[in-house]
């Protein structure tokens, strides 16, 4: 396994978030899922333009499957700022991540790409 060979990670999402105003007062970025992934080796990265620089938590992500028509977490990550973590998820074929922001950020961006090399 060659996790530091950039040939072998493909992006798999990739989205930046805006906290939305009404009559001048900011509202959380809405808890969100990703399109439907497969990858069992991911690596997720959140970044923020607007982040002050003693933040260093960023959210949570968390692995989500239909287990026959309802919504099953599995495993979460606890994401950091700026930082790219790996992230081994079970193995169920299909899911989605779920992904929840603290509250206090007004733009966010996730990048999370999958392990397409040997495991």
């Amino acid at each position: 396994m060659d996790l530091s060979n950039p040939s072998n990670w493909s992006l798999r999402y990739v989205q930046s978030f805006t906290s939305d105003y009404i009559r001048g007062l900011g509202l959380p970025i809405p808890v969100f899922d990703t399109d439907t992934l497969s990858d069992r080796l991911l690596r997720v990265r959140v970044t923020s333009s607007t982040a002050k620089d003693t933040w260093t938590y960023a959210g949570r992500a968390t692995q989500v499957i239909d287990a026959g028509g309802v919504d099953t977490d599995l495993d979460s990550l606890y994401m950091k700022l700026n930082v790219s973590l790996l992230w081994q998820l079970q193995d169920f074929g299909s899911y989605r991540l779920r992904v929840a922001f603290p509250k206090y950020f007004t733009q966010a961006t996730i990048s999370i790409f999958g392990y397409t090399g040997s495991l």
